[in-house]
């Protein structure tokens, strides 16, 4: 069983790593760690009988951290990274379980899948979802067992940088939400296009179903340093995450404790 720190030095000093997973891994590694210190809190007598979903798979980090600590994973994304030689390379090396799925609002690939997994990880996806959600919500209710947990991740809309740059944006009549710098400068399958506060996370789940307990925890994994280029934003986010309701990010918890219903119906107009 490796942790978080040892496992991704092993991928950033690996010589046929490319250069931007390097940097990827090496921004992201405290999220890394974090979600390290959340799986070694589960109580799991045998983890190989632990059945977990990553959807969002990507490059497979998340899923390839599962895999050391013994879990049974399975690693949902696009064709366009399972078509990819290392992926399917490392997929192979760390036996984890590939599941092709092109429409997240109706992942078909797992529909006729029930109580199945104990954890499903949702990482940095929540702020990119375009579509209704509750189809998607209703089928991982569905894959879901009783006493599972859905772990998230996602940058927290009251960050004190870009609440700042909001109402600085729209004292001077510039914009609201994301920019068009942003929509037209980012090579992506999907801008931040709505961020969270923790209030508005616990509201989402509560329309779904009373059956979801969530906990959310502020917290920063970006680490500036004080100097150019964009010092005031650097400030600005080192005071932030001083507090909770301004730190950068949230990390989300939600406990299916039962399943007694669920709530809400897709719109169909």
């Amino acid at each position: 069983m490796k942790s978080s720190k040892i496992l991704f030095n092993e991928i950033i000093n690996n010589a046929n790593t490319p250069s931007k997973e390097k940097e990827y891994l090496t921004f992201h590694k405290n999220r890394f760690n974090r979600f390290d210190e959340f799986l070694n809190k589960i109580p799991v007598p045998h983890q190989q009988s632990f059945k977990v979903l990553e959807i969002g798979s990507h490059y497979l980090h998340s899923s390839v951290l599962l895999s050391s600590k013994g879990f049974n994973v399975d690693s949902m994304d696009v064709s366009e990274f399972w078509e990819l030689d290392f992926v399917q390379l490392r997929a192979k090396k760390y036996n984890l379980n590939p599941i092709v799925e092109n429409d997240l609002s109706k992942l078909e690939s797992i529909s006729e899948t029930y109580d199945k997994y104990d954890l499903i990880v949702f990482t940095e996806i929540l702020e990119h979802i375009t579509f209704n959600p509750i189809s998607f919500w209703k089928r991982i209710y569905q894959i879901l067992k009783s006493k599972g947990i859905i772990y998230i991740t996602t940058p927290n809309a009251f960050s004190l940088p870009y609440l700042v740059r909001n109402l600085k944006n729209i004292l001077f009549l510039k914009s609201t939400g994301i920019t068009i710098d942003e929509i037209m400068s980012k090579v992506t399958y999907g801008h931040h296009w709505k961020e969270y506060s923790a209030p508005e996370i616990k509201k989402y789940f509560s329309f779904l179903s009373s059956d979801f307990e969530v906990e959310i925890n502020p917290y920063q994994y970006k680490s500036y340093d004080l100097k150019p280029p964009n010092l005031v934003f650097k400030i600005l986010s080192r005071i932030g995450n001083m507090t909770n309701i301004f730190a950068d990010d949230l990390e989300v918890i939600v406990k299916l404790n039962k399943k007694t219903g669920w709530k809400i119906k897709s719109p169909t107009h």
